[in-house]
């Protein structure tokens, strides 16, 4: 849409009055949002999995505390700030059931596809039918596309915008998926999932002419062409970690910033999707440490992404998060009234940030600091967790938890002392904060649905993701015994092959190619098998008459 149109949409009532005046920047409602506006050459979508927006008041005042002075600055601010907007509702579907509390799965293939399915799967319906993400979507109108995150690449949210299967948990399927989706920049971690039965991904990926990376070095080094970034075999660290453990690993903001030079390079512009992945498990954990410093990792990454938007106008940034997680308060019981330990109507600001700030690293990383007996628990606990007067009992805690869970310890400890709240160790029913950038400095408002996301994208460029998903995702087997072909499947070799006359037609699963009469042919998306019922683009039914 352009600018004259935008003017003439009556005003958005007073609501928008009221934001653009509060904001400087103009405002537009998410039906407007969805139309296509030729100003919008890329896309960048952000997603903070897991991220409440106490989570980033948090952030916010760890950020603007100065433990020298013992000063408060009230005016820090973080990137996102001047780019929130409005809300995302984050609901689920499973046949006549709608979820109140999502999962990652779901809600990453409704921001990615603009369909609700089911828990647990990504990137099809809730009948197990692959449905069009905006990757593939924007890979056929030529523009560049990327997904980066600080979990395996792998997991759901990721997954969710770059393959399709029914078992999230199917790490080596939807790794290969990926391989062969034709991305052009994917950085994260997940190298141990590239090999799944005695299918080598890394040497596809080579083959595909992939520049194969595993360090900061590397990535720095690239300066075109497709890359392929594995940092980590499972997922990547926590930012305060990675500075003191791994530094070799980049930040969540390097990928972005390495990610948007690559992507940038081509002409018909770009879609990238950026998670804070680990933003959701340290929240699972409570431990307030990881989750402050992902989230002000997050926000280097948008801090980024807004320079180029700003820079160059012509880029649309959607951020929000999939669904809240762990319910982290600043208060608790303790501060709840007069009679409490801390009232919170006479109690200082300090007491919840001080205790934090004397962390170095989160409970992950600090559990790589303890000996093998763990004789040192309280010498370590002291110098990277700023907690000197642990008990006895917590001191029997750490002993004897082991060091993949040691942020479910240390975190409920340092919780306390910081007089945070948390609900559950699982996800949570909230809205979720939304952040916008269009050219023009423009801002979406209202509440969105999370499929909005995936139609907003869309809409901007033309896209129908239905008329692509009909176009990339077909039944192979109906659709070739409907032309009077022989089909037969072979689960074991995972392929099928197709005889009709005398050609021969054989579709290997999880790849962007087939063989038609011994030639390789290249086509423009990945075949999936979806537990052993074949879905191809209509290129490959029509090599067949």
């Amino acid at each position: 849409m352009n600018k004259k149109s935008r003017f003439t949409l009556s005003l958005f009532l007073m609501t928008v009055l009221v934001f653009a005046s509060f904001t400087g920047a103009s405002a537009i409602d998410k039906e407007a949002a969805k139309q296509f506006n030729p100003e919008i050459k890329n896309i960048i979508v952000m997603i903070p999995d897991g991220m409440n927006i106490d989570g980033v008041t948090l952030a916010r005042w760890y950020k603007s505390y100065d433990a020298e002075t013992g000063i408060f600055d009230t005016s820090a601010s973080m990137a996102l700030d001047e780019l929130a907007s409005g809300l995302v509702r984050t609901w689920w579907r499973k046949d006549s059931i709608i979820g109140g509390i999502t999962d990652s799965a779901p809600a990453g293939t409704a921001m990615a596809t603009g369909v609700k399915t089911n828990d647990k799967f990504v990137g099809v319906t809730d009948q197990s039918v692959p449905v069009a993400n905006m990757v593939e979507a924007a890979n056929l109108l030529g523009k560049a596309t990327g997904i980066i995150g600080t979990s395996n690449i792998q997991h759901a949210t990721l997954a969710a915008f770059s393959s399709h299967y029914n078992a999230r948990s199917q790490y080596g399927i939807i790794g290969e998926q990926q391989a062969h989706n034709n991305m052009d920049v994917v950085f994260g971690g997940g190298s141990q999932y590239l090999n799944y039965n005695g299918r080598d991904i890394i040497q596809a990926l080579k083959d595909m002419d992939y520049q194969y990376i595993t360090t900061n070095k590397e990535m720095e080094a690239v300066k075109s062409g497709k890359v392929w970034g594995m940092f980590a075999p499972d997922a990547m660290a926590y930012e305060f970690d990675r500075v003191e453990i791994v530094p070799d690993e980049p930040s969540l903001a390097e990928m972005t910033a390495k990610a948007i030079e690559l992507l940038s390079q081509d002409d018909d512009g770009f879609f990238l999707m950026v998670e804070g992945s680990k933003i959701d498990w340290t929240a699972h954990a409570n431990d307030p440490i990881g989750l402050i410093s992902d989230i002000l990792a997050f926000d280097d990454a948008v801090a980024v992404a807004l320079e180029f938007a700003k820079a160059n106008q012509d880029t649309m940034i959607l951020i929000m998060t999939d669904h809240g997680t762990g319910g982290v308060t600043i208060g608790n019981r303790d501060t709840q009234d007069a009679g409490a330990a801390l009232p919170y109507d006479s109690s200082a600001l300090s007491n919840y940030i001080v205790p934090l700030k004397g962390a170095k690293l989160t409970g992950e990383g600090v559990a790589s600091k303890f000996d093998e007996g763990r004789a040192n628990i309280r010498e370590v606990m002291e110098e990277w967790y700023g907690i000197s007067d642990l008990s006895p009992r917590e001191v029997a805690i750490i002993k004897n938890k082991p060091a993949n869970e040691m942020n479910y310890a240390v975190g409920l400890m340092i919780s306390e002392r910081a007089y945070l709240g948390w609900t559950t160790h699982g996800h949570t029913g909230v809205d979720v904060n939304l952040f916008t950038y269009l050219p023009g400095d423009e801002r979406i408002t209202g509440t969105l649905d999370n499929t909005d996301i995936a139609l907003i994208s869309a809409g901007v460029w033309g896209i129908d993701l239905e008329a692509v998903t009909k176009q990339l995702f077909n039944d192979a087997e109906a659709a070739f015994k409907t032309k009077g072909a022989d089909v037969n499947t072979d689960l074991e070799k995972g392929e099928m092959t197709v005889t009709k006359g005398g050609d021969v037609l054989v579709i290997p699963d999880f790849k962007n190619y087939v063989f038609f009469n011994g030639d390789k042919v290249m086509i423009d998306s990945v075949i999936v098998n979806q537990t052993g019922k074949f879905y191809v683009p209509e290129i490959v039914l029509e090599m067949i008459n």
